[in-house]
């Protein structure tokens, strides 16, 4: 009994040794991606202008975009995640208020965050979506920093950031990956053709942060949360019912065509909605388009 005993606990000691090892392993690999430090080179110098005019076309850019789905509809920041095993997720304050970006960022530093996922200090930002906004015309981009530049200051501090274990996890073996990891290296347009058509919807499409929860072929993806409802299939064999009418309609009130509750809160129509009829026009040409998939087929 005693020789049972022993070797009970040896073995737990060994186990207990080995989920140790790990835990050290899988900090250091996660702690190395989040303390590594980036130099972005600009291909060409952003021009942000400062008229009025500007600065309200910025306002409607960023309107557009769900921005304020993570930061708040008042851009304040907000605390999108706050649990032991994820984290401590907070999309910053974005105004000049407390708690907010002190000293003003640059528009070399707007730029390097929005579209390559870097912070001012050179590290990595982790669930800010870089990639979306790489696609952004240089044109937009500037106009959206003229705005943000400007917007009305929120006294809101959050607090910092923390990562909990399994998003260090995660980091270590490339399931979760940094801002900076996601971001492609392609050339930036400076300007955008917005005639109503295929291009300007493959566009917006692309620079909307749609194939971010619908995946790439847009064929649907696996819920954000546990106990979520799945992202659906927006190729002609997921949606290939909505007439274009019902897809404008559930884009401005947020439900589908066979009524029923709205959207589920994590799909930023209520950001989409203000999008114009062109646009939406442009967007749902894209989605015809778009080869039939199957639920979740690359």
């Amino acid at each position: 009994m005693k020789r049972i005993v022993r070797w009970a606990l040896m073995s737990m000691a060994g186990l207990i040794a080995v989920v140790l090892v790990a835990a050290v392993v899988l900090y250091a690999l996660s702690s190395r991606k989040l303390s590594a430090q980036h130099v972005v080179t600009a291909e060409t110098e952003l021009v942000v202008p400062t008229d009025s005019a500007s600065i309200a076309r910025g306002a409607r850019l960023v309107g557009a975009r769900p921005c304020g789905l993570c930061h708040g509809d008042d851009l304040g920041g907000n605390i999108i995640a706050e649990n032991f095993l994820l984290g401590r997720f907070v999309a910053p304050n974005l105004s000049s208020g407390q708690g907010g970006l002190k000293p003003p960022r640059t528009d070399v530093e707007w730029e390097r965050a929005m579209r390559h996922g870097v912070k001012r200090d050179g590290y990595a930002l982790v669930l800010m979506p870089s990639r979306v906004f790489h696609a952004v015309a240089d044109d937009e981009m500037a106009a959206m920093i003229a705005y943000l530049k400007q917007i009305p200051p929120v006294d809101r501090d959050l607090g910092p950031r923390k990562s909990g274990p399994l998003t260090r996890a995660f980091l270590a073996i490339g399931r979760f990956k940094t801002a900076v990891e996601e971001t492609p290296t392609t050339p930036h347009a400076p300007s955008i053709d917005t005639t109503p058509g295929l291009n300007y919807g493959k566009y917006l499409v692309a620079s909307s942060g749609c194939r971010l929860c619908h995946g790439e072929s847009l064929s649907g993806g696996p819920p954000a949360f546990p106990g979520e409802p799945p992202f659906p299939n927006l190729t002609p064999a997921g949606i290939g019912h909505y007439s274009e009418d019902d897809f404008k309609r559930t884009m401005r009130t947020g439900r589908r065509p066979t009524g029923g509750p709205e959207l589920n809160e994590i799909m930023p129509w209520k950001y989409f909605r203000t999008l114009t009829d062109d646009q939406l026009h442009s967007i749902w040409l894209v989605l015809q388009s778009t080869p039939a998939k199957k639920f979740g087929e690359k």
